[in-house]
């Protein structure tokens, strides 16, 4: 009788706990190792390890994470402590970088003396954060200096407003601003252990602002309004641009050009929207309550049939979609664009390809990027607006909440993968992840001004 032969197979901690949790409720040896894909002696020694896998996975919060090992650290209490530390600033909700890691534990290794010269090297930050189970998040908008409370009395006024008005969700939009770099690539990297710098080439800082606007179903995307610093750029000359263009000296958003978007850009398109959907002429249009946004009693149309709302100071961060996800989104597809558009020109020098990058092509591809915005996605993303559950945010359980973002963060997800394979191809040397792509894609840069 043949033997059963298995390919050499490293569980995680994570598996020999639910195995040695199978083993109590009387699972078998056998059953077990044909279930999990290994031999029955790894089934043997988990269950000869259980006192000390068990201890290590108490050890851990947020769980063991993708651990494998049993290992421990050289400086264990020095780990403790800095653990203990790391989770009392995240119940404060302080932001917490590897930098800032790095830099406590140098201090508790110089107080408590475990390990002689200890640098707290990148190599040790990523073996502490995989013993304890840590995942770098990104940190979303403002979520933090938002107020909670605020959202249910305005969820009421919302809702309220809507059922008198009668409104469907094709006459209810939400529109948000939003910076981007036209031209820049991620300006952190991975260095290989030889490279004493690792020198880059100048970043390429030219801004725009992008403003988003869509309907409650994904129905009707308004054309995007671009704004850049030039009145009349070179590039655009015998251009029929496909967005609409405005300036200010800033590329921000003005309150004089917001105002002249709305009525001259927003209400004509919205009316003609609803004429072909023979629907009544009357529409809201959600805001926040940004310095660039004027009053609402100036945004109305002449006969107050299409109006504007604003949002509590607030709730924008928990509440509005295009702050939350669609922006996001269109920014990811924007940079796929953008690095297909560099690799197509000179995929041997890249800064040279970013040279050659035009006003023209960025608009170009943001516009392409809004288009591949589909109606599902976007209708995904307004789901918490119409939420009325008088629920609180934090005693929903996490399972909830992961299963109700995780169709439209599968989209994200998939998009910022997409990028990073991009990344690899405009330049192989460079290790890039997902959570570098969203670092890249928050705009948040500092300009030099020198």
């Amino acid at each position: 009788m043949a033997s059963t032969s298995y390919k050499r197979k490293c569980l995680k901690l994570s598996d020999k706990v639910k195995i040695i949790d199978e083993v109590a409720l009387g699972a078998g040896i056998t059953q077990l190792a044909k279930k999990y894909g290994v031999s029955k002696a790894t089934i043997c020694k988990i269950k000869r390890l259980k006192t000390e896998i068990l201890r290590k996975s108490c050890n851990t919060v947020g769980g063991l994470g993708k651990r494998k090992t049993l290992k421990n650290a050289k400086a264990p209490k020095m780990e403790n402590f800095l653990y203990k530390w790391f989770l009392k600033q995240r119940e404060k909700h302080v932001p917490i970088s590897g930098e800032i890691i790095k830099e406590r534990a140098k201090l508790l290794n110089a107080k408590l003396k475990e390990i002689e010269n200890f640098v707290a090297s990148d190599g040790w930050l990523q073996r502490f954060k995989t013993r304890y189970g840590i995942r770098l998040l990104s940190i979303s908008g403002e979520k933090l200096s938002a107020q909670p409370q605020l959202i249910q009395p305005f969820k009421e006024k919302w809702m309220k407003t809507i059922k008198e008005l009668d409104l469907s969700m094709e006459q209810i939009y939400n529109a948000d601003e939003s910076g981007l770099y036209w031209k820049m690539l991620p300006e952190k990297t991975y260095a290989a252990t030889f490279e004493k710098s690792a020198p880059g080439r100048k970043p390429e800082k030219q801004r725009i602002t992008f403003l988003a606007c869509t309907n409650a179903n994904g129905s009707h995307k308004i054309k995007p309004m671009i704004i850049g610093k030039a009145k009349n750029p070179r590039s655009f000359k015998h251009f029929d641009i496909p967005v609409d263009y405005d300036c200010s000296k800033t590329a921000w958003m003005t309150s004089s050009i917001f105002l002249k978007w709305f009525h001259k850009r927003f209400v004509p398109q919205v009316k003609d929207f609803l004429k072909k959907q023979h629907l009544p002429i009357k529409a809201l249009l959600l805001l926040d309550n940004a310095p660039s946004h004027p009053p609402e009693q100036q945004l109305r149309s002449e006969d107050g049939s299409i109006f504007v709302m604003y949002m509590p100071p607030n709730v924008t961060p928990l509440i509005q979609h295009m702050d939350q996800n669609a922006i996001r989104l269109t920014k990811l597809y924007y940079r796929k664009f953008l690095l297909s558009s560099v690799l197509s020109k000179n995929p041997e020098n890249i800064s040279e390809a970013l040279k050659q990058v035009t006003l023209q092509e960025a608009v170009l591809n943001l516009h392409m990027a809004w288009n591949a915005l589909n109606q599902q996605t976007i209708q995904k993303y307004w789901k918490n607006l119409f939420c009325t559950n008088d629920q609180d945010e934090d005693d929903i359980p996490l399972s909830v909440i992961r299963e109700q973002l995780r169709s439209s963060a599968d989209v994200l997800v998939s998009a910022s993968l997409d990028v990073v394979n991009l990344l690899k191809v405009v330049n192989p040397n460079v290790v890039c992840t997902p959570a570098d792509i969203n670092l890249w894609n928050e705009d948040t840069q500092t300009i030099d001004v020198n």
